[in-house]
Formats: structure tokens, C-alpha cells, sequence
């Protein structure tokens, strides 16, 4: 199993273009749960005054239904794209026809940490609204039964207790037609 340190190139170790081709563990980063090993495959090419990164990232996320809250495996295939240019570069790049690149990154030093860009091309993948199924029922809005296990659930409607400010509202609302 490869360490995430193998993810920080020393741009001195190669001369044009450079493979890298790991499997990290899922425990490799805390910002998401990965439930499989995150396949990696990153080829970085130089150029006069940058580095063209580009590769894919293959890995299981886990995640919840957002209308039922069920754990959720989600297969991931994300892409790696990444220019870094030295920084002094970085301002004639940005004024002229670099303009529409949206992965532009300063260059700084020998080393380049690509595990930022690892982690970026997995959750970019994520939907940002997740379901078990399109028509998912969710659940009870009263007692939170699991809708789809019961479909016949029927709940007793609570009383609502108003909050504060809603309350403090419907107040202001009265005091303003009398």
C-alpha cells in the first residue's frame, strides 16, 4: 500500500515527464470517508516554465440519502487537472490568454504536494444532493419513521410549538393590522 508522501514530487527527480501510479489507503485524508482504496494515476509533464498535471483518481465515497439519511456507497471517478506555473510567471499568465484556466497554481520551490489535488478530484464527484433512489420518500417530518420502509405511516400531527421569532413575528403581524 503506498504512503501519501509518494504523492510530493521532487520536480528535480525527472526531466520531462514523470508516472505516478499508487493505491492509498482510505484512512490517507480525514475530509472525506472513503470506503475503498483511492487507485491513483497522475503523469506531470514540464514545460519551459510550469508543470502540466494531469491523471485520474478512482475510489468509494461514503455518504448519506438526503432525504432519508441511509449510508450510501458512491463509486467515484474523478480527473486530475492542474497547471502550476512559477510564481513570478503567475501575473502575465493571469492578464493574458490564461485568463479561463481555472486550475492555475503558483509553483513554489522543488517540491509539488499533489495529495490537495487527489482529495479535489474526489469530492468535486460527490453530488452535492446524494439519494438512495430518485423517488425516495424520506422521512416523517413528526416522528422520523423511514417513509420508504413504511409506506401506509400514518402520524399523528403534534401540535407545533411555534419558536421565538416566529412568534415574535405573528405578534409584530397583529400589533401591525390593529
Amino acid at each position: 500500500m503506498a504512503k501519501i508522501h509518494e504523492l510530493i514530487v521532487d520536480l528535480n527527480s525527472f526531466e520531462f515527464k514523470k508516472t505516478i501510479d499508487l493505491v492509498l489507503d482510505p484512512g490517507f485524508t480525514d475530509e472525506i470517508k472513503l470506503l475503498s482504496n483511492v487507485d491513483v494515476h497522475i503523469e506531470l509533464y514540464k514545460d519551459k516554465d510550469s508543470i502540466i498535471v494531469t491523471g485520474s483518481v478512482k475510489t468509494v465515497v461514503e455518504d448519506r440519502c438526503a432525504r432519508c439519511l441511509k449510508v450510501l456507497s458512491i463509486p467515484v471517478e474523478g480527473t486530475v487537472e492542474a497547471t502550476y506555473v512559477q510564481r513570478d510567471s503567475l501575473p502575465l499568465v493571469r492578464e493574458g490568454a490564461g485568463d479561463d484556466l481555472e486550475n492555475l497554481l503558483p509553483l513554489e520551490g522543488d517540491l509539488l504536494d499533489l495529495s490537495d489535488r487527489v482529495i479535489e478530484a474526489i469530492i468535486v464527484e460527490v453530488p452535492q444532493k446524494v439519494l438512495c433512489k430518485k423517488d425516495c420518500a424520506g422521512l416523517c417530518p413528526f416522528c422520523g419513521a423511514d417513509l420508504n420502509e413504511e409506506p401506509n405511516h400514518s402520524c399523528q400531527k403534534k401540535e407545533e410549538m411555534p419558536d421565538g421569532w416566529h412568534k415574535a413575528i405573528a405578534e409584530l403581524k397583529g400589533k401591525l393590522k390593529s
